[in-house]
């Protein structure tokens, strides 16, 4: 069994891919959005933190709207396909012979 330098080498190569772990706090604490003002919560009007949540959940709702029309098209598309396909299984196999 001469597998052993292979395993040592294997062993090795684990050791020195190691890398430090960031934290999920570590990771956030750097981002920063330059584009959008920042809003302190503690000096922000009730009436303005309405305002973002109120466009934050239109934003939101938008995005699952178009998620769920993309999923349906595509769905019914496929049912299109998986229907003819079997309509006429007959004439694609005569094509492929």
């Amino acid at each position: 069994m001469s597998s052993g330098g292979a395993i040592s080498s294997m062993v090795t190569s684990i050791r020195n891919n190691r890398r430090e772990r960031k934290s999920k706090l570590e990771k956030l604490k750097n981002t920063s959005n330059n584009r959008k003002k920042n809003i302190d919560p503690i000096r922000a009007s009730p009436e303005l933190l309405r305002n973002i949540r109120t466009k934050l959940q239109a934003e939101s709702k938008t995005k699952t709207r178009k998620a769920i029309v993309k999923t349906s098209v595509l769905l019914l598309l496929i049912t299109v396909f998986i229907y003819f396909a079997n309509k006429n299984w007959h004439l694609i196999y005569a094509v492929l012979n």
